[in-house]
């Protein structure tokens, strides 16, 4: 079974629009009496900053997008700080020229020259042709020049004031909220409190190593003797672009917490026919329970780590009902979750609903959406085509997930591919999935970096394959074992899972690969139905023996249908499509007694096409 279980300590921020979006101070989840445990906050959005920008000529004219993408590949590659400087060395001067000499002073990162000028944030630059700029302050126009680096402070005041009664000594936690492009160093009273993507050693005019996305991310910096002090306070913040722009972008706020809270989660885990695990993280190291039972009362509880003080928590519940609802509801410090359900695994022969759904990246209204129709399906779990998010290697971006799928999370299992997406920047190979979450056991020959792994839910068989490592002979030659083990063991039914499938219409028009090489092991084996993602729209079809499914259409922008229809060249692969369509979507899945029922559904639950049917045992539609 699947053990899905977060393995950062940073909380996923509250969706909202999407310019100024932080003014809300975080809270703790609501408990079942509704009551909140409120935050005092510092620095709020749109505060005023005192701010140095450092200013550099814009890239060679016709160079510069080539160039500047080059450096920023080079910034961000794994290699030694001196081999990376020797590489870039060269074309520096004339790409990106020298800075004006308006550096920060000997007091950075204390403080910047009284003479510097004050602004309120967001801080941004205009750019594009229409010259705009989403932002309280303009650093400058990206059409004229380059800006280097954004140094901003701020000072606040902590202690007793127009009758507040927080004090140094009540905050034990400090929440810092970002939104920022493309590095980042912050630093509190002198102290660095977060740093993203600049080097300690960088340059004046170095770069961040690499792209950073729009979403807000949150760091939780726990409160040290000595960080805060009572009366006036620091906050000072570095900002650099990478290679992939030519201006800095920066939003921030600041606030305190006195209890520990949940940060991510709950989530519903390892649902087994008479015991499940739920998963959380809280802000700070803290006791935590779940009081748990077969109705709305609850009754029982159940400990995290015995006791003891943990940021992490794992609480297994068992001796459920087989079949029935488990009502939870998690207690962390003085903090709550809301009053949850979920209902436990379904036995052999019994009737299976499953969702698949893929490809968020940053969807988030559309995932949003098909998030609230899979909670009315009464699923049993969710398998995920891969590529949940845009950039694996943002922490904001998980966060930004997490925040949106969290009511489908607490109440059904979630089976997650690995997307090219999910492992840093599309094609990388730099595994951030794998610092996410802790895995599920896998075989004991898998490596490290690999996400290949297989589940059963009764007499139902799960494989998830990792299409980023379909050329390693380490997943073939598991596939082989696990399918085998499967069809000793009696399966009803073998679903199988994968990002990058072997048969698309849609923009990457198939993998070949998993065409030539996995395609007939699945289907010797009788794989019931494949599904995959990568592509973002529905496509359904049968090809080689196997019937597929392609389902990446839960937020990303769609692809149009590249090949086979009205005002466009003949496909290349025979690929046995029956329908295809750009949309987003979804798909219910029911496993019978001797059929499967596959329906694509539109965010809000209509229909995309009629139900299919697939018999088991039997190798037609």
């Amino acid at each position: 079974m699947l053990a899905l279980v977060a393995a950062i300590a940073v909380a996923a921020p509250t969706p909202g629009p999407d310019r100024g979006d932080a003014a809300a101070p975080a809270v703790d989840n609501p408990g079942a009496d509704g009551a909140r445990a409120a935050t005092t906050v510092y620095v709020a959005t749109g505060s005023q900053f005192r701010y140095q920008i450092v200013r550099a000529p814009l890239p060679t004219a016709g160079l510069g997008p080539a160039v500047l993408a080059g450096v920023d590949a080079v910034a961000a590659a794994d290699v030694p700080r001196a081999s990376a400087r020797a590489t870039v060395a060269a074309p520096l001067p004339s790409v990106l020229g020298e800075p004006d000499p308006d550096l920060p002073g000997a007091a950075w990162p204390h403080a910047l020259p009284a003479a510097s000028p004050v602004g309120a944030a967001p801080f941004a630059a205009r750019e594009g042709a229409d010259g705009r700029c989403r932002c309280d302050t303009v650093l400058g126009d990206t059409e004229r020049e380059r800006i280097a680096a954004l140094y901003a402070t701020h000072v606040f005041t902590v202690g007793a004031e127009d009758g507040e009664a927080d004090t140094i000594g009540d905050v034990r936690l400090l929440e810092l909220r970002v939104r920022y492009r493309d590095g980042l160093v912050v630093y509190l009273n002198g102290h660095e409190v977060a740093r993203r993507n600049i080097s300690p050693d960088a340059d004046a005019m170095d770069i961040a190593k690499r792209p950073h996305g729009p979403e807000w991310e949150n760091f939780y910096i726990p409160a040290r003797p000595g960080l805060l002090v009572a009366g006036e306070n620091t906050l000072a913040i570095e900002v650099r672009p990478s290679g992939h722009r030519l201006a800095p972008t920066l939003d921030v706020e600041l606030s305190a917490a006195a209890e520990a809270r949940i940060v991510r989660g709950p989530m519903v885990q390892n649902v087994a026919a008479s015991s499940a695990v739920i998963a959380f993280e809280t802000d700070l190291p803290t006791h935590a329970a779940v009081e748990y039972g077969s109705t709305s009362a609850r009754g029982r509880v159940a400990s995290s780590a015995e006791g003891a003080l943990a940021t992490r928590h794992r609480v297994t519940l068992d001796q459920l009902a087989p079949g029935g609802p488990v009502h939870y509801r998690v207690v962390a410090g003085k903090g709550a979750s809301p009053a949850l359900a979920f209902h436990t695994a379904p036995g052999a022969g019994q009737v299976l609903r499953f969702v698949v759904y893929g490809d968020v990246r940053g969807g988030h209204d559309t995932h949003g959406q098909i998030v609230s129709s899979i909670i009315d399906e009464a699923a049993d779990l969710v398998l995920f085509t891969g590529d949940m998010v845009l950039r694996g290697s943002d922490e904001g971006d998980w966060q930004r997930f997490f925040a949106v799928a969290q009511p489908l999370l607490a109440r059904v299992p979630f089976y997650p591919v690995a997307g090219n997406h999910d492992l840093g920047r599309a094609g990388d190979e730099r595994r951030r999935m794998n610092e996410i979450f802790s895995l599920w056991p896998g075989p004991p020959d898998r490596p490290a970096w690999g996400h290949w792994y297989s589940f059963d839910v009764g007499d139902v068989h799960f494989v998830v394959l990792d299409s980023n490592a379909y050329t390693h002979a380490e997943q073939l030659g598991w596939l082989e074992r696990d399918l085998a083990g499967a069809r000793a063991g009696g399966a009803r039914a073998i679903f199988a899972v994968t990002h990058d499938g072997p048969f698309s219409r849609g923009l990457h028009r198939g993998n070949r690969y998993a065409a030539e090489r996995y395609v007939p092991l699945l289907a010797s084996y009788g794989v019931t139905l494949l599904f995959s993602g990568h592509d973002h729209l529905y496509q359904r079809g049968r090809a080689d023996g196997l019937a597929y499914i392609v389902s990446g259409g839960g937020g990303a922008p769609l692809y149009s249908v590249r090949c086979g229809v009205s005002g466009r060249p003949r496909c290349r692969a025979r690929d046995g499509m029956k329908h295809v369509v750009s949309e987003h979507h979804y798909v219910l899945v029911t496993v019978y007694g001797r059929h499967v029922e596959a329906c694509p559904k539109r965010p809000d639950g209509t229909a995309l096409e009629a139900c299919t049917s697939y018999r088991l045992g039997a190798r037609g539609d």
